[in-house]
């Protein structure tokens, strides 16, 4: 899961601290036994954002004497920062049972989650640490969407969205949980006002692809990624923009990097599936469809995907088996009304792998005039 929330920044900037470090790590040389100074160092090293440093600092502390609480914390800190999530805990975890912190529990909730305990990170974000530590909240409407508690996650969001512990962090967290709630315009609201988040930023692109605004999208998404180079949903939303404007080579390399990143989620899979398709390699979409239908029973279009992409192969009994299991999940399913079309003219020649793309890249489908590669931006995006 990825937790764009982030523990105790450093105070001061990196620039001036880089020279306070190595004035002090001069004067430990002389005094290297000095704990004030070891202490001193590490604070310092912590700050210039040199986190190595920083905990190798600690441990000569820590062989002398045991860390003070102010100092076992730091060592917690550092470690989040290096993405060392066992070893934050480790740190954090004597602290809890002697210190009634919220910014402890904070840091505590972000590393469980951040290995995944997810239900043990919601107990420790209590009512006590949501009032205590404004950056709780969206990390907790995080935890509890990512649960697939997306009712309790927006539940929670609009009750702090107008109250002293609203934040960009918190609208942009928000957004996420109405976009995949389907509440476009909530999500749409909560996305403006969650300035330049990475949650916010994936939200406006993926509203903007599905408005059909290619260049605004692929902007968001950029601008998203400027933040996070790792963000799985921006990821996505970039494939996505690729393979509205045919540049279908790049979309399936962006959307397997996405589906790989997500990992569980059907739409990514889908999404890079018809990439592949669409870039003339049958078999590298079969695998990613059938990943799809494997994810989500449920899932319509990857089954409607099958179907497409067996008309293109012409095997045409095939196709109708996975056009009538997409129709019985989903009777509006986009990809399996493409795949009718597709039957309905023997498609199946040369010509078939022109007509799909265009079919489902500029045909309407839908009652609603949609396109199926606008359902798929949609589809794709959500749960992500």
């Amino acid at each position: 899961m990825t937790m764009p929330t982030q523990a105790s920044t450093p105070a001061v900037s990196p620039a001036p601290e880089a020279q306070r470090v190595e004035r002090l790590l001069s004067f430990l040389q002389t005094d290297p036994e000095n704990l004030n100074l070891l202490a001193d160092a590490a604070v310092a090293a912590f700050d210039a954002h040199r986190f190595a440093l920083c905990d190798e600092l600690l441990d000569r502390h820590a062989a002398r004497t045991p860390l003070p609480a102010v100092l076992a914390n730091l060592r917690g800190l550092a470690a989040l920062w290096e993405h060392r999530f066992d070893a934050a805990l480790r740190a954090f975890e004597p602290l809890l049972a002697t210190h009634d912190d919220a910014v402890i529990r904070y840091n505590a909730a972000y590393a469980t989650a951040m290995l995944g305990r997810f239900d043990a990170a919601i107990e420790l974000l209590d009512d006590a640490t949501l009032s205590g530590e404004p950056r709780a909240i969206p990390l907790k409407l995080r935890v509890l969407h990512h649960l697939s508690r997306l009712d309790d996650a927006i539940a929670l969001g609009r009750s702090h969205a107008d109250g002293p512990g609203a934040s960009p962090e918190l609208y942009g967290a928000l957004a996420t949980a109405l976009f995949d709630a389907a509440d476009l315009d909530s999500a749409r609201r909560c996305a403006e006002r969650s300035a330049d988040t990475v949650d916010g930023l994936t939200v406006r692109g993926l509203l903007a692809l599905d408005s059909g605004s290619i260049s605004d999208a692929r902007d968001l998404f950029r601008r998203a990624l400027a933040f996070n180079p790792d963000g799985a949903r921006a990821t996505l939303g970039i494939g996505l923009v690729e393979l509205a404007e045919r540049r279908f080579a790049d979309a399936a390399g962006t959307l397997d990097r996405a589906a790989d990143m997500l990992n569980v989620h059907a739409g990514a899979w889908a999404a890079a599936a018809w990439a592949h398709l669409f870039n003339g390699d049958s078999g590298a979409a079969r695998t990613r469809f059938e990943r799809a239908a494997e994810l989500d029973r449920g899932f319509a279009d990857a089954h409607g995907g099958l179907a497409v992409l067996c008309v293109s192969e012409c095997r045409f009994d095939e196709a109708r088996r996975n056009m009538a299991i997409a129709r019985r999940l989903d009777a509006s399913c986009l990809s399996a009304a493409l795949a009718e079309s597709l039957l309905a003219t023997h498609a199946g020649d040369v010509r078939a792998a022109d007509e799909i793309r265009r079919a489902a890249l500029d045909r309407p489908l839908g009652p609603d005039g949609r396109t199926l590669a606008q359902a798929l931006a949609m589809r794709g995006g959500r749960g992500a």
